[in-house]
């Protein structure tokens, strides 16, 4: 929006915002006005450069191609009818219609350093190949510090590197995608979808190799603070991850890559949905996590549901690195990784959906991998796990929500989850005596199992309070959680009142 002021006695024509009142910037892919109506509505790139702290930016329905930049702290609708003189209210990001696609050779929208808010945006096409700012990370979507949030959006086909460029970086190897989709050091994502996006697409082959090797076919989420990470300032939240791949389907030599669906090097997913995702390329040990890869630092993986994901190494559904990862922490708590795969020989037995440790030495997860409740098919991921069949609602048509009599149903350690009130589909955390299993919580009263204690043995008895702290054993009389485990895998969790003499 353009601004005049009176200076001296003369006209000074000043593009852009003072930031001192907020305002709202109206935006159409046909604008060309200074954005102070719909009817004078600015083009998305004057928008951008023309907002100041605390603006609000209205987009129209309709296509906007180019390379976009957002650089203060504003707040932006997409998928506005055009009429509307308050922000809208949006549900889903399925079905969007305000389209931000890439021109070819540059990443779609970057986002420096800010605690901007955008809604509603459908964002494609994008490549970071030959960026300046951070080449390869992001093909869609760049966020470099500062916290900005993106919020019912769809980020899709988009890619790291086109590895058909034959690019270099500066350590003389072939230039690595990291983040097909979306690179977010320190932000946040809710209520997205994420899908069909590639990490390294098209390897170039010399003499002696296939050259690809990508980081996080969806997402490469990131919470570095200086030499550390502060996990909560980088987190991915009840979104859908589904389609995306490291490296080219039909590449079948490239290099270790992690992470088909998201790589974390450092922070959280929470209350998300993991699917049909890939780690593709030649077996090798080191490509770890169809679904999700922990990379780095310190990475937490809460309430997810990770299924029918593919790794050519080990840990198709959720994968450790170890190799030059020694820093690397992870916590894998509430989850369901249920029906992926991984390399299929004597080396993968065990490792298909949670990778647990090499299978000819001692057979464990690294000692720095910590499974809280989990459910999945292999006994040997975790003494407490449950192993029998998590009775999802219509898998085949992918409905991956608890059915009445999962065994996933009020299972889980309400600690892990705290501070997150919803799930994937929007219901409240916790609907029974204790939380599910899984990104769905069940909420039609069927929470409590009523399984008879008498069809199995009591192998492990836990105690919570109502707010859903573990204690050890009542230490005074009162109203508690108590769970139990029995040894067919099967769980008990009833409110009880415990009498302490």
């Amino acid at each position: 929006m353009k601004k005049i002021f009176l200076l001296a006695g003369t006209f000074l024509l000043v593009s852009g915002f003072l930031g001192v009142n907020a305002e709202v910037i109206y935006v159409t892919e046909t604008g060309g006005g200074d954005g102070s109506s719909w009817s004078n509505a600015a083009t998305l790139e004057d928008a951008f450069s023309w907002a100041g702290t605390g603006d609000q930016i209205f987009v129209k329905k309709g296509t906007y191609t180019g390379s976009f930049r957002l650089r203060v702290e504003a707040t932006v609708y997409g998928n506005c009818e055009g009429t509307e003189t308050e922000a809208p209210v949006y549900t889903t990001a399925e079905g969007l219609e305000t389209f931000l696609k890439g021109p070819g050779d540059k990443r779609v929208l970057y986002l420096d350093g800010k605690a901007s808010v955008l809604y509603g945006l459908d964002i494609s096409e994008g490549d970071a190949s030959t960026e300046t700012t951070g080449v390869g990370r992001g093909g869609g979507v760049y966020i470099n510090n500062g916290g900005a949030t993106l919020k019912y959006c769809n980020i899709h086909d988009n890619v790291g590197v086109d590895g058909s460029k034959a690019l270099l970086g500066s350590n003389g190897k072939p230039q690595k995608g990291v983040g097909g989709g979306l690179y977010i050091l320190n932000g946040r994502l809710e209520n997205c979808i994420i899908e069909n996006n590639v990490a390294t697409t098209s390897p170039w082959e010399d003499n002696s190799h296939v050259w690809a090797t990508g980081i996080g076919g969806g997402i490469c989420l990131d919470a570095t603070e200086g030499n550390g990470c502060n996990p909560d300032k980088a987190v991915v939240l009840n979104c859908i991850i589904r389609n995306n791949s490291t490296t080219s389907a039909d590449d079948e030599d490239s290099f270790a890559s992690q992470g088909g669906g998201i790589a974390i090097k450092s922070g959280k997913l929470i209350n998300s949905l993991v699917i049909n995702n890939s780690v593709n390329g030649s077996l090798n040990n080191q490509s770890v996590g169809g679904g999700v890869a922990c990379t780095e630092k310190q990475a937490y993986v809460i309430n997810c549901t990770v299924v029918k994901n593919h790794v050519q190494g080990l840990g198709g559904g959720i994968g450790f690195q170890t190799t030059n990862a020694d820093g690397m922490t992870a916590t894998v708590a509430n989850c369901i990784a249920w029906n992926n795969t991984c390399r299929e020989d004597d080396y993968g037995t065990g490792n298909a959906n949670i990778r647990f440790g090499n299978p000819n030495t001692d057979g464990k997860l690294p000692e720095r991998v910590t499974i809280g409740a989990v459910c999945v098919p292999e006994q040997t991921v975790s003494a407490g796990a449950i192993t029998s069949d998590p009775m999802f609602v219509d898998a085949a048509n992918g409905d991956y929500r608890l059915a009445a009599g999962s065994p996933c149903i009020d299972a889980g350690d309400d600690p892990a989850i705290e501070g997150f009130d919803t799930d994937l589909a929007g219901n409240a955390r916790i609907s029974g005596a204790a939380v599910d299993l899984g990104a769905y919580e069940v909420t039609d009263g069927s929470a409590i199992n009523e399984i008879d204690v008498n069809k199995g043995e009591v192998i492990r008895t836990q105690y919570y309070t109502l707010q859903g702290v573990e204690v050890t054993s009542p230490s005074v009389s009162g109203l508690y959680i108590v769970k139990k485990t029995l040894d067919t895998k099967q769980i008990i969790t009833e409110k009880v009142f415990v009498t302490v003499k």
